[in-house]
């Protein structure tokens, strides 16, 4: 059977042009660098304050020699287990762990190569194509999903799903920038274990409680929804699959996957606060909050992330209007200039100030929707704390002169710094982060490399001990967003228009108005009336709301925005 295709992209026509416009210029990664007719020469002295072409390729060359060694080590160590022990030199199946599966059961489960699935696209996005075919083959000689075990849905929508999706368009020669990619004699196998998987995690979706619709966080691979004794479930783990799930049902014609999705984003929106705020977590079977407590970092991260590329993925007013109420409501309440907090969902005067390092990739996702200027601001203290730790901790705080302050607390290898900071360089131009970036890199060498090969998470950013393990988005994120900072040809730059990245940093083309047929979008409409928010109600909000001074820069940036998407800015290195 030949592999699905994409369906085509249409013209976008949406009471949103102009916003549309400026995320196109800003989104995943900035089209300042793109469409070059003559670029500059790289010299080999650079202007005060600039790095070099030279030092910039170094650079580049670092990144993709550290990604050599973290990939080979894990095919030589540890595939077609799930992940690499790099102390001890072995692997861990670890699938059954990731998102708190309660009382993980090892009997019965051997691993899906979960390393080799989330790395994939990140093979294709450094060129290599010879490794990134034997990487196809690889996972459908290996991988099976008909395995005895209880898994998260959001991590193994996230990591997995994401992994085999951006494969298979890689694979098919249909990523845009990428059709060197191609696999000859490819016959869509990654597409075949992508809808399995879907089919597996389906039920946690169709087999809701009644009363909320509100999906399971778990699912069994074989049977589906079993009783599970957590009835938790997070914000973002509700609302960070549209992307996959929608993409899915493009490639497939089936609509069961899409729907499920906006099911059940709407029934999570429709308990949003009368501020829109969300918390933390909720009991499914009763829809009634568990933790209020609102944020932009654990739990709550991705789904601001979804609501903003879901829209952008398949333009979509629905998901506009709910992303401006939301990320208004997030600007007003829980970012006080550069830091981060929470608030009670319900009475967001009750704040706590305290950074988490997944509230990390909100400068990214603000420097998506036009506000570099707010994002440079909260990136600051982010750069404060891995100078001071060479690592970012998992959580810390910042005293009014600014010292930062972290306990015995861990760095798992994350992504999200490295994120934002080549966001803000391709959106700024400003060699301060291209800087930061090798300070990353350098960091990374010197603290986390394994003596036998690979990278480990640190177990303490206070004392430099190490964790015997490499998550696998160490190779899919981290490197990535690492590599594409110092590669400025890379084609995911010059496409930047036609592609988006999922959370897990995952390739996928955008599918436009025609990407889900239009009754779908019925899921979301009772929800979003009444928030008909026109583009001037999205740039006060854009600012959060501060006043007539913040308003003029919220729209001088969506104006500049637009300017550089039209006039094709190139950068003079």
């Amino acid at each position: 059977m030949m592999p699905a295709t994409l369906q085509p992209l249409q013209p976008q026509s949406t009471p949103y042009q102009m916003l549309r416009l400026a995320s196109l210029a800003l989104c995943v990664w900035s089209c300042l660098i793109q469409s070059r007719a003559s670029p500059a020469k790289p010299r080999s002295r650079a202007p005060p304050g600039r790095m070099s072409g030279a030092e910039i390729a170094l650079y580049r060359d670092a990144v993709a020699e550290m990604f050599d060694d973290a990939f080979s080590t894990y095919m030589e160590r540890a595939f077609p287990h799930d992940e690499l022990r790099p102390l001890s030199a072995t692997w861990t199946d670890s699938l059954i762990e990731l998102g708190n599966v309660p009382s993980p059961k090892r009997d019965g489960y051997t691993g899906v190569a979960l390393t080799l699935i989330d790395a994939m696209d990140t093979l294709a996005v450094m060129g290599n194509h010879s490794a990134f075919a034997d990487a196809v083959r690889l996972v459908g000689e290996h991988v099976s999903f008909d395995q005895d075990a209880v898994v998260s849905v959001f991590e193994t929508t996230i990591r997995v799903l994401g992994g085999l999706l951006a494969g298979h368009v890689l694979a098919d020669g249909a990523m845009p920038g990428f059709p060197h990619m191609r696999v000859p004699r490819y016959d869509g196998v990654l597409l075949r274990l992508a809808r399995d998987l879907g089919d597996r995690l389906l039920p946690a979706f169709e087999d809701a409680p009644e009363a909320t619709g509100l999906p399971y966080a778990f699912v069994h691979l074989q049977r589906g929804v079993e009783a599970q004794p957590v009835a938790e479930q997070c914000t973002a783990g509700i609302g960070t699959n549209l992307l996959e799930f929608a993409f899915l049902s493009n490639l497939t014609a089936d609509e069961r996957y899409a729907r499920a999705s906006l099911r059940a984003l709407s029934a999570l929106w429709g308990r949003r606060s009368a501020h829109d705020l969300l918390g933390n977590t909720i009991d499914i079977h009763t829809g009634k909050w568990v933790n209020s407590q609102a944020s932009v970092g654990a739990g709550a991260d991705s789904f601001y992330e979804y609501l903003a590329k879901g829209a952008l993925l398949l333009d979509s007013d629905e998901l506009w209007q709910m992303f401006a109420a939301a990320y208004a409501a997030a600007g007003e309440h829980l970012q006080f200039g550069p830091h981060f907090g929470t608030a009670d969902m319900h009475n967001p005067a009750k704040k706590f100030l305290a950074h988490s390092s997944l509230a990390s990739f909100w400068p990214g996702l603000q420097v998506l929707v036009g506000d570099a200027e707010l994002a440079a601001i909260a990136h600051e203290p982010l750069m404060a704390a891995w100078d001071k730790f060479g690592a970012m901790p998992e959580n810390f705080l910042v005293r009014a002169g600014g010292e930062v302050l972290a306990g015995n607390v861990p760095y798992p290898l994350r992504p999200e710094v490295a994120e934002s900071t080549a966001a803000l360089f391709l959106a700024t131009g400003d060699h301060l982060y291209l800087k930061f970036g090798a300070r990353m890199v350098d960091s990374l060498k010197r603290v986390t490399k394994a003596p036998l090969g690979g990278f480990a998470s640190v177990r303490s950013v206070a004392t430099g001990e190490l964790e015997d393990h490499m998550p696998s988005f160490y190779l899919a994120e981290t490197l990535k967003y690492l590599y594409l900072l110092f590669d400025l040809e890379n084609p995911l730059h010059t496409h930047s228009d036609k592609l988006l990245l999922t959370t897990e940093a995952h390739l996928l083309p955008r599918l436009g108005v025609t990407g889900l047929p239009s009754h779908l979008w019925a899921e979301l409409n009772g929800e979003c009336r009444g928030l008909d928010e026109d583009v001037d109600d999205f740039q006060i909000s854009a600012e959060v709301k501060q006043g007539g001074a913040a308003r003029e820069r919220a729209e001088e940036a969506l104006r500049s925005a637009a300017d550089r998407a039209a006039l094709h800015f190139f950068l003079d290195f």
